[in-house]
C-alpha cells in the first residue's frame, strides 16, 4: 500500500509574503508580487501527483489538514528564517500520529535541526522524492505557475507565468546555498518547457518571470528556449548575469525580453572578486545603463555589510546605487547561511551570536560585524530603502513600460490598450485553482 504523504511549505501569519514589500519601508508607492504559489511544491504535485500539497496555509488550515486523515508521512518545504514556525508545525504532526517527517529546501541545509526530520530531501525535490519512493520519471514535467504583479491597495496590474529553463547554479558564489543544495545544475527538457509555454497561451498568459538562479548558463539549451520564447510571443523577465545579458542582448531583445533581475551585489570590484563573483563592475554597470535605454525593466540585488564595510562606506555606496534608478532593488545585509563558506569563514573569524532564526532573512546582522553593530544596521537599511526607493519609483516604471509597449506595437493607443487588458485579465483570473499539465 503506497503511503499517504503530505508537504507543506511554512504556515502564513499574516497575509502572504510579498517580494516588494520585503525590500521597502513604502506601504503604498510600491508594487507588489505576493507569494500565493510554492513554486517547488508545485513540480512535486505535478510530477508525483499521489503526494497531496499545503501551500502557505494559516495554522488553523494545517491543523484541519493535519487530522483530515493519517498521514504516514508529512514534509515541509522552508527557509532558514521559518524554522521557528516550522518547528512548531512538526510538534503539532508528531502529536497526532505523524511517525514520519521529512524535510526540504535551504532551510533543510540547517544542522541544528537535522535531528527533528526523518529524511532530509537535498536538491529538487521531484527528482529526489522520486528516488526515495522508488519511482522513475521519464522526464520532468514543468507545471503552470501563475501570479500577478500588483499594488498593495489590491489592484492588480498584470498576470504571469513562471518559466524554469534549469535549476542549479555552477557558480561559487560563497554566500550561496544553491550549489550546496544543488551539486549539479541541470536543464529542464525542451519538450517540458514548449509544453507549458503552450499552456500559458491557451490561457491568454503572455507575460513571463524567470526566476531561476543563472539564465544562459546552459547556452545552447538558453538559445533554444529564446527562440520558442519568440515564436509563442511572450514578454519575459529574467534572472541572469549581467556579463550574459551583455552578451546576448540583441538576440533577447529579438525574442520579447522585457527585463532582467542581475547581482549586482557590490559596486567595489575588490569585495566581487574576494566574494567569488565573477565579473567587472563595468559590465554591471553596462547591463543597467542598457536595459534603461531600451524601456527594459531593471532589478539588482545588492549587498551590504562586508567585513570591511563602515556606515560611512555603506552610505557612499548607496548613493551610487541609487543613481541606477532600479525598478526593484532587493537590498540584504550580508548573512552567512548554513554550509556555505561565508558560514565558516564568518563563524570561525568573528562569530555568529543570533540565535533567533527569524532574523536570518537577509534583514539582520546576525554576526559580529567589526565596525557595525546590529542596532546601526537596522537604522541604515532603513535610510538605504529610502535612497534607492523614492516613493515616485512606481510611476517611473509605469512610463517605462508605456515607452516599451507603444514601441512593441507600434502605436501609443495600441500600447496602452494593452495594458489596460492585462489589467482587466489579471483582476479577473481566477488564481486560487489547482492547474496541471495533463
Amino acid at each position: 500500500m503506497d503511503p499517504k504523504i503530505l508537504i507543506t511549505t511554512v504556515y502564513r501569519k499574516k497575509g502572504r509574503h510579498d517580494y516588494f514589500e520585503a525590500n521597502s519601508r513604502n506601504t503604498v508607492f510600491r508594487f507588489s508580487i505576493p507569494r500565493i504559489r510554492s513554486l517547488g511544491l508545485r513540480f512535486i504535485k505535478q510530477n508525483i501527483p499521489e503526494i497531496e500539497i499545503l501551500e502557505y496555509p494559516t495554522w488553523e488550515e494545517y491543523k484541519k489538514a493535519i487530522k483530515k486523515q493519517h498521514w504516514d508521512i508529512v514534509g515541509f518545504s522552508f527557509y532558514v528564517d521559518e524554522i521557528p514556525e516550522i518547528l512548531q508545525m512538526i510538534k503539532y504532526a508528531r502529536e497526532n500520529g505523524v511517525e514520519e517527517i521529512w524535510g526540504g529546501n535551504y532551510g533543510a541545509l540547517t544542522e541544528e535541526i537535522e535531528e527533528y526530520f526523518d529524511w532530509i530531501c537535498i536538491g529538487y525535490g521531484e527528482e529526489e522524492i522520486a528516488k526515495k519512493l522508488g519511482i522513475k520519471i521519464k522526464e520532468v514535467v514543468h507545471p503552470p505557475l501563475i501570479g500577478y504583479l500588483g499594488t498593495p491597495l489590491g489592484l492588480k496590474l498584470t498576470p504571469f507565468g513562471y518559466l524554469f529553463t534549469s535549476r542549479g547554479c555552477n557558480k561559487k558564489c560563497i554566500f550561496c546555498q544553491t550549489p550546496i543544495f544543488c551539486k549539479k545544475p541541470s536543464k529542464l527538457p525542451l519538450s517540458s518547457i514548449e509544453r507549458v509555454l503552450s499552456y500559458y497561451k491557451s490561457i491568454g498568459i503572455d507575460q513571463l518571470v524567470m526566476p531561476e538562479e543563472n539564465f544562459g548558463m546552459f547556452k545552447k539549451h538558453s538559445e533554444e528556449v529564446v527562440e520558442l520564447l519568440g515564436e509563442y510571443g511572450f514578454y519575459w523577465i529574467v534572472m541572469t548575469r549581467a556579463d550574459t545579458l551583455n552578451e546576448n542582448l540583441s538576440f533577447w531583445l529579438e525574442n520579447g525580453f522585457n527585463g532582467a533581475g542581475i547581482g549586482i551585489e557590490t559596486l567595489s570590484q575588490q569585495i566581487m572578486d574576494e566574494i567569488g563573483k565573477k565579473e567587472r563592475v563595468e559590465e554591471v554597470t553596462e547591463a543597467v545603463e542598457n536595459l534603461h535605454r531600451l524601456n527594459r525593466m531593471v532589478v539588482g540585488f545588492f549587498m551590504v555589510g562586508y567585513e570591511n564595510d563602515t556606515k560611512q562606506s555603506i552610505k557612499r555606496s548607496t548613493m551610487e546605487l541609487a543613481k541606477f534608478k532600479l525598478d526593484l532593488a532587493q537590498i540584504c545585509v550580508l548573512t552567512p547561511f548554513p554550509k556555505t563558506p561565508l558560514w565558516s569563514y564568518i563563524q570561525e573569524k568573528y562569530g555568529i551570536f543570533e540565535k533567533d532564526w527569524h532574523k536570518f532573512n537577509t534583514k539582520h546582522l546576525v554576526w559580529n560585524h567589526p565596525h557595525i553593530s546590529p542596532k546601526e544596521m537596522e537604522r541604515l537599511l532603513s535610510w538605504i530603502f529610502r535612497q534607492v526607493h523614492p516613493r515616485t519609483n512606481p510611476l517611473r516604471t509605469t512610463f517605462k513600460f508605456m515607452k516599451r509597449y507603444s514601441d512593441a506595437h507600434q502605436n501609443v493607443i495600441k500600447g496602452l490598450l494593452y495594458m489596460a487588458r492585462q489589467v482587466m485579465q489579471a483582476n479577473t483570473f481566477a488564481y486560487y485553482r489547482d492547474e496541471y499539465i495533463t
